[in-house]
């Protein structure tokens, strides 16, 4: 079984990032969606990936290394 660890960033009012707690969704559609994996140097979200839905909806989730990032990416 993977372990697949992650938190869910949100942004809220005046541009701030707050750190939710991820819980993992059993069933999302996601044909029409993009996603896309973004590495940042600092200490913040250092690996992100960005979901974008067909409606505009963009969904941010953050790990703690990039493998993390790129198996849950897989899945």
């Amino acid at each position: 079984e993977a372990q697949l660890c992650g938190f869910l960033w949100r942004k809220r009012w005046l541009g701030q990032w707050a750190k939710q707690l991820f819980i993992p969704v059993l069933e999302l559609d996601l044909r029409g969606c993009r996603v896309t994996y973004k590495d940042k140097r600092g200490k913040k979200m250092p690996h992100a990936l960005k979901v974008t839905g067909t409606a505009g909806e963009v969904l941010v989730i953050g790990f703690q290394s990039r493998q993390q990032a790129e198996d849950w990416r897989k899945v």
